[in-house]
């Protein structure tokens, strides 16, 4: 006999036994049997249903529907806040101020200066001292900035106020012009230089 009939016979034994051991079973017993079965049965139809149906889920998921791209990946972390500055940075206008030229005329202070943009005003201040410095009473404020839209420049004369100041204009001291511009739209910006040369000081006799 041949290692297969023997296999063969082996298994047909087994089945016989099998059936041999339920028949000797009582109606109770076959009843318990006949119900573990089919709930074994049930389970692993039903774990083999789930196994199935997540296969198929994830690889729904990760190809995309026929005719149709991949939808981008999500977006990386500070993108957002990266777009909206950007945003932000084109809707701004191109605006500027630059004093061109800032020196000391005998007693007279004379600022001279370009812009671009969509200029409203320009407002121009002669501070003392090159890095505290402070507003002085010296200049008379009645005289605004001359601007010129035209040539988009600008100008301001410091010329000592009539009558009785406080501050005095010392020849040994640093002076420097602080100019401000406001535009359309409310945005403003502005620049300051240190003054070119020294007063002369010979105006500032006695108030």
């Amino acid at each position: 006999m041949t290692s297969l009939h023997r296999e063969s016979a082996e298994r047909g034994g087994a089945s016989l036994r099998l059936v041999d051991w339920y028949l000797g079973l009582s109606l109770g017993q076959k009843i318990v049997v006949g119900v573990a079965v089919g709930t074994l049965v049930f389970v692993g139809s039903y774990l083999a249903s789930l196994l199935i149906f997540s296969v198929a889920g994830v690889e729904r998921t990760d190809s995309p529907p026929q005719g149709q791209t991949p939808a981008p990946g999500s977006p990386r972390p500070g993108a957002s806040a990266s777009a909206s500055a950007s945003a932000s940075a084109s809707s701004a206008p191109a605006i500027a101020l630059k004093i061109e030229r800032a020196r000391w005329e005998e007693d007279k202070a004379v600022v001279e200066g370009t812009w671009r943009g969509d200029l409203s005003s320009v407002h121009c201040d002669l501070m003392e001292g090159s890095k505290s410095e402070h507003a002085i009473d010296w200049w008379d404020r009645s005289v605004a900035a001359k601007q010129s839209f035209s040539d988009k420049t600008f100008s301001q004369e410091f010329v000592r106020a009539k009558g009785k100041v406080k501050d005095r204009i010392d020849p040994e001291s640093d002076y420097k012009a602080v100019c401000s511009a406001q535009f359309s739209e409310g945005w403003s910006t502005g620049d300051d230089v240190l003054m070119e040369g020294r007063p002369s000081g010979r105006g500032e006799g006695s108030s």
